[in-house]
């Protein structure tokens, strides 16, 4: 998985990718077991890149993105948010929405 560690990275991976970014705060123990289980889901869908941000190291994704509380995944395509999970993710339908684009 791919961290971001800008804003400017987080304008670059939107514009230029189908993505995934995952948002959330070191030492969060939510965080941590929902980033392992997206990576594993990740594994089934190799052409669409995922990315990290701590919000701590990029505080402008947090207001310019609307995270009120991480983990937060957002999935992007052509540029812009199809879809958004936070704190309890419902897996089966992030997982459906990635076959589709995939």
């Amino acid at each position: 998985m791919n961290r971001i560690k800008n804003y400017n990275q987080v304008k670059t991976v939107i514009s230029e990718n189908t993505s995934v970014i995952i948002a959330k705060t070191q030492g969060c123990n939510v965080c941590m077991p929902v980033t392992q289980r997206l990576i594993e889901m990740m594994n089934d869908y190799p052409t669409i890149p995922l990315f990290e941000v701590y919000i701590e190291d990029v505080p402008e994704f947090r207001g310019q993105h609307l995270v009120f509380t991480v983990p937060t995944i957002i999935v992007f395509l052509d540029g812009k948010e199809v879809h958004r999970e936070s704190r309890f993710i419902n897996w089966d339908q992030l997982d459906s929405l990635l076959s589709k684009i995939k």
